[in-house]
């Protein structure tokens, strides 16, 4: 069953929505941008990134710091290091020293890893496009310190003002009635955000979401790949007029390809900015003006670890900031190609050639509308620990399969129904669902699992 909250936003009309959702951003802001979050910022504006040694010696205290941290704290991890000596660990390469933690190993032991209480943190729900569902603790002090990164990212590109910049925002959030014909957006007046449904980005609605764009004209983008791929295509092929340009667009979720980068900046006539981190507090990585994605070395470590025996590394990560769920030596399940060399913006973080991983793949609703594996990923979000994994199985339009592997002393009738009710959301309520659990899912030739399988196309 929904909450009350969602009950009384799903019949509220349309200008009590817009209210109730600035309600939220109200809170949203309170959580993420007080003291910590301005210090932190004023010091990441501030500060040179050019010398590569002390970046590396930087790198590495905080490292010796966090383990001590995670060992003090958390039970998991008290009992996965015992018999080890931590002292020997005096570089990022002496973290070989340590075992390596899966997803699994994650979920299955959650509660041990946390470090805080459920009250004392932000919530995080993880779906990502391994399929397994996780509901991760963070500290306020680390929500702040990941806010502040990310917007001196952002501000590094030319915002001068994140906080009153006008913002169009394309993500997965069930914030409109499915069966929603004319406003397919929703208004944060606490942020100067407009939230667009990325579920009812269809032919047929296209124009209506380029005429509220001219409306509001956004100085920044930001969002799902596919959205704005398939926004753009619709822009280009009906040689829309557009009366704004975006002074930035920055790509989330998906692997923002070369083509998706042309069109999308051919359209909008402005430079797209790409960024990776991850519901559980992955370390970032970020583009610079110069177009070079950065491995950025203070808020983590990276390592390279070539397990699928792939071209790209899997990515092995121990973030900085997640004190309240500690990542150390955690396969995220993405892969990274690394680059050589330096970059001529003057930051010594390492180059990274390109983020796989998080591809750009879909499935499609009864009335033709595509359905992204952001927006899938995001299915499970709300079912936390209990899925230990999923797929999706696309023969019919009309027909979805789902291939459910479950820890069954946490799944209940309950997460059915609120899967199904997600799924009719997003497919419409004429989709015919099969729901099979089965002992495992196998992985692909790749060595990569898949979270969806297209035969439709």
């Amino acid at each position: 069953m929904r909450n009350i909250k969602e009950i009384i936003y799903n019949v509220s009309p349309y200008w009590i929505q817009n209210i109730l959702i600035t309600y939220y951003g109200k809170k949203v802001i309170a959580e993420r941008y007080g003291t910590i979050y301005f210090d932190e910022l004023n010091r990441l504006l501030n500060n040179d990134y050019s010398n590569y040694n002390k970046e590396i010696s930087n790198q590495k205290n905080e490292l010796i710091r966090f383990i001590k941290f995670a060992v003090n704290k958390s039970p998991f991890y008290q009992e996965l290091y015992e018999g080890i000596d931590l002292d020997k660990i005096k570089t990022v390469d002496d973290l070989r020293l340590l075992p390596i933690i899966s997803k699994e190993d994650l979920r299955a032991n959650i509660t041990k890893v946390y470090t805080i209480d459920e009250e004392d943190a932000v919530v995080s729900f993880t779906g990502g496009t391994t399929g397994k569902s996780l509901k991760v603790y963070i500290s306020s002090e680390d929500m702040q310190k990941r806010m502040a990164y990310l917007d001196a990212f952002k501000i590094r590109t030319g915002i001068t003002d994140l906080m009153t910049a006008r913002k169009a925002t394309f993500s997965g959030r069930q914030l409109i009635k499915a069966n929603e014909k004319k406003r397919f957006w929703r208004y944060n007046k606490a942020y100067n955000q407009r939230l667009y449904s990325t579920f009812h980005l269809n032919e047929s609605n296209m124009s209506k979401y380029v005429e509220d764009l001219n409306k509001f004209k956004p100085e920044i983008i930001n969002g799902f790949v596919s959205a704005i791929y398939d926004l753009a295509h619709y822009i280009d092929r009906h040689n829309v007029k557009l009366e704004f340009v975006p002074i930035a667009i920055f790509t989330t979720s998906e692997s923002l390809l070369k083509y998706h980068r042309e069109l999308i900046e051919h359209t909008f006539k402005s430079k797209i900015y790409n960024q990776y981190a991850s519901a559980e507090g992955a370390p970032f990585i970020t583009e610079c003006k110069e177009g070079n994605l950065h491995y950025n070395i203070d808020t983590g470590v990276i390592e390279q670890t070539n397990i699928s025996g792939q071209k790209a590394e899997d990515m092995i990560v121990t973030s900085f900031t997640t004190h309240g769920t500690p990542l150390i030596r955690y396969n995220i399940q993405d892969r990274v190609i690394f680059k050589e060399g330096f970059c001529i913006c003057g930051s010594s973080h390492p180059l990274i050639e390109s983020i796989e991983g998080r591809q750009v793949d879909y499935l499609t609703a009864v009335d033709g509308t595509k359905v992204s594996l952001s927006h899938l990923a995001d299915v499970i979000k709300g079912i936390p620990n209990s899925i230990k994994k999923i797929q999706f199985i696309q023969r019919k339009r009309s027909e979805l399969e789902i291939l459910l592997v479950l820890d069954e002393r946490l799944y209940t009738k309950k997460d059915e129904l609120k899967l199904r009710e997600s799924i009719k959301y997003r497919f419409g309520k004429e989709i015919k669902i099969s729901m099979k659990i089965v002992e495992d899912i196998p992985r692909e030739k790749s060595g990569k699992y898949s979270l969806i399988k297209n035969f439709l196309k």
